[in-house]
Parts: structure tokens; C-alpha cells; sequence
């Protein structure tokens, strides 16, 4: 497992981490896209413009994109206020991780996404149902960062575009929204990262979830 592999997120959701509360203070929207593409060199690049290549490309609808990147960040950058959708958002995202790759490979083409870790979409599901109540209740009922669709969003990403992508996505959003998980439920999310081949560093974000309730 490479460095940026083991680190406690890494593609989309690790970028969807530096947009939490006063993020501005440390440059601008692109700025920290950039950031976090040269990451560890630039080797956090390719994971970044593959998961934003899968949802840019993916049939998933345009408005679950922007519900996924708004709640995913808790509404910290603001896409929806800005009048960007997500699918623009993502096309900025991955413009800025192609001028990465091309720094050290100026004839650097992305490859399309191969289909990953399908056969664990059912167990995704699995999860995202059951947490699904207590998670639209958060994101609907927010005082000031209420997001809609995001359980049917996240449905769809797991079926659509990558099961490893969508639930690393249902991590960040239970994150993000505080919704108290059982104990049964992190030892499964640490079982089901392992098989997804980084297990508990990066389910760990959710740990002080647990016993909330």
C-alpha cells in the first residue's frame, strides 16, 4: 500500500475534508484542489481525478452529484449558492488534476475508470439502508447546511459508479452530520474497508460516532 493510500482519506472524499468550516483561510476553492492534488508529490493526484472522472461520467444524475458534494462537505463550499453544479464543479477539479499529472508527464492521458469492487455493491446498499433513516433526518432537518436527496444519491452511486466511491462517500456524510452509530455498525465499516483495501484509517473518521445514542 503506497503513502497516500494509507493516509486517513484519499481522492474525492480526502478533497471534500479540507472544505470544513474556515477553509478559506487557506486560499481559495482551486487552491486547495491543487493542494490536495500534489499531495505526497503529486501521487494523491491520480486517486482525486479518478473518483472525480467516475462521478463526471457516470449516469448518475446531476443534481445527486451536487447533493453528494454538499453534504459530503456539510456545505462548506457551496456549490449550490454559487450557482455551480456538480458536474461543472468536478470538470474544475479534474482540469486542476490534469495540470498536476502533466507537471511531471506532459502527455499524461487519463484512462477511463475500470468498473472496481462491484461485487460489494450489495453490501454497500446494506449499509447505506440502514443508516439512511437517521442520515435524511440530519441532512434534511440541519439548521443552515440542509441538503436533500442525499440517501437516493448515495443509492445511486453505489449502483452507478462505484461502491468503494459511495461508501466512502456514506462515511464522510455520517461524519459531516454527526449521525451516532453503534458499535456493530463501525466493526462492520472497518471489515468492509479492509476488503476495499484500506480499512481503518480511513473508516477511524467516523469513530466518535459511536455510542452517541
Amino acid at each position: 500500500m503506497t503513502d497516500w493510500r494509507s493516509a486517513p482519506d484519499f481522492g474525492l472524499t480526502q478533497l471534500t475534508r479540507r472544505f470544513h468550516q474556515d477553509w478559506s483561510r487557506e486560499g481559495t476553492a482551486l487552491e486547495i484542489v491543487a493542494n490536495s492534488a500534489d499531495s505526497f508529490g503529486g501521487k494523491a493526484a491520480p486517486a482525486l481525478l479518478e473518483d472525480s472522472l467516475r462521478l463526471l461520467e457516470s449516469p448518475l444524475p446531476t443534481w445527486a452529484v451536487t447533493s453528494l458534494w454538499l453534504a459530503a462537505t456539510c456545505r462548506g463550499y457551496d456549490i449550490d449558492r454559487l450557482g455551480i453544479d456538480g458536474r461543472e464543479w468536478l470538470r474544475q477539479i479534474t482540469d486542476v488534476c490534469l495540470r498536476r499529472l502533466r507537471k511531471d508527464d506532459p502527455v499524461y492521458q487519463p484512462q477511463a475508470p475500470e468498473p472496481a469492487f462491484e461485487a460489494l455493491t450489495g453490501e454497500v446498499l446494506d449499509e447505506i439502508l440502514l443508516a439512511g433513516p437517521q442520515l435524511s433526518v440530519a441532512v434534511t432537518e440541519h439548521a443552515w447546511a440542509h441538503v436533500g436527496g442525499v440517501v437516493p444519491a448515495l443509492n445511486l452511486a453505489a449502483t452507478q459508479v462505484s461502491p468503494d466511491l459511495a461508501f466512502r462517500l456514506l462515511l464522510r456524510c455520517l461524519s459531516e452530520y454527526w449521525v451516532p452509530l453503534t458499535q456493530t455498525q463501525y466493526d462492520r465499516f472497518v471489515a468492509l474497508g479492509e476488503r476495499f483495501g484500506y480499512g481503518e484509517p480511513v473508516v477511524m473518521a467516523v469513530d466518535h460516532l459511536i455510542d452517541l445514542q
